[in-house]
């Protein structure tokens, strides 16, 4: 077509509207229509940014701490602690008061988020790179191998997970590392299992059958072809694990066998509140960190079924949250 034949059919389009009209189709990728689904989600955009908002307090928590002016582990005997050696209440100088050594209870719980996160989100990950390795390999190869990995999942699941964590760590000592790989290694079976049956069911797929007859290779497949479709499953469960372990550790650190004092601990926190009377007469010491506690634990509940319902909108309730889905 010669260029003033285009130009003619241009202005013939521009003329009656046509081009003007026509509405500029872009296919969208699964992730852009899962966020596109999750956007539509108020409640899950809310607990998204509380998420966000927590995991920058943990990340910065050295400069928030130094703006404050109050160090987690300083002590104020002169200001911190009324002349009956009680805590003070919240006030400009400690806006969320003080616990009975005379610590900023708000500096405390800023570095208490940050030892939540690497327990929860450490924790999560090495569990679902372990769930989801060990699933591939034993729903992909099937046989002995199967049923092998298979049981020792079901036996780390019938352990108490939390007993088991108490005896260790009674044994070996309390550390973050003791704790983050203590429920890595009982936590993993349960993404595991869920991997395992996705993969029975996709190996039998057509695309699969392609991929062999076309030479594949069996790794290749797995981590190829298969591995891309349990992203979304991985994900989904991974945020539903975080909540989980953050309060596995605040349960831990509550008994005393968790983080250990003087280093700050949402549960260990909750603890100090309840030596004695102190829950009585210094209340914020124990409110702040269990509504701490309870709003991120919350929030990570909320962003997974979100998550869920953006990433699977056939299971859930996107279509009632924001319209039709393209």
């Amino acid at each position: 077509m010669s260029a003033s034949t285009a130009d003619i059919l241009l202005g013939i389009d521009t003329e009656f509207g046509i081009a003007d009209d026509e509405p500029d189709i872009r296919g969208r990728t699964p992730m852009r229509l899962a966020w596109a689904r999750l956007r539509r989600d108020k409640v899950s955009m809310a607990a998204l940014g509380f998420v966000i908002f927590i995991c920058l307090v943990g990340v910065f928590a050295p400069v928030l701490t130094w703006l404050i002016g109050h160090g987690p582990n300083t002590e104020y005997p002169n200001i911190g602690l009324t002349i009956f050696g009680h805590p003070v209440p919240p006030s400009r100088t400690f806006l969320l008061g003080t616990d009975d050594l005379g610590r900023d209870v708000l500096s405390r719980l800023i570095y208490g988020a940050r030892v939540s996160l690497e327990v929860g989100v450490g924790a999560t990950v090495l569990a679902t790179v372990l769930g989801v390795a060990a699933g591939l390999i034993s729903g992909y190869y099937g046989g002995m191998l199967d049923a092998f990995i298979a049981r020792f999942m079901d036996i780390l699941l019938a352990f108490p997970i939390l007993l088991f964590a108490l005896a260790l760590v009674a044994r070996f000592g309390p550390s973050l590392t003791l704790i983050l790989l203590v429920i890595a290694f009982f936590e993993w079976p349960l993404i595991g299992r869920l991997v395992r049956g996705q993969v029975i069911a996709l190996r039998e797929r057509e695309f699969v059958e392609a991929a062999r007859a076309a030479g594949s290779s069996n790794l290749r497949i797995m981590f190829v072809d298969i591995t891309p479709n349990l992203i979304a499953l991985a994900v989904v469960y991974a945020t539903l694990l975080i909540p989980v372990n953050i309060v596995l550790e605040a349960t831990l650190s509550y008994l005393g066998l968790g983080i250990q004092p003087p280093t700050a601990s949402w549960g260990n926190m909750i603890a100090e509140a309840q030596n004695g009377d102190l829950y009585t007469i210094a209340w914020w010491m124990l409110v702040f960190p269990c509504v701490a506690l309870f709003l991120t634990t919350l929030a990570f509940n909320l962003l997974g079924d979100g998550l869920r319902d953006a990433l699977d909108p056939r299971h859930g309730r996107s279509n009632l949250l924001g319209g039709k889905t393209r």
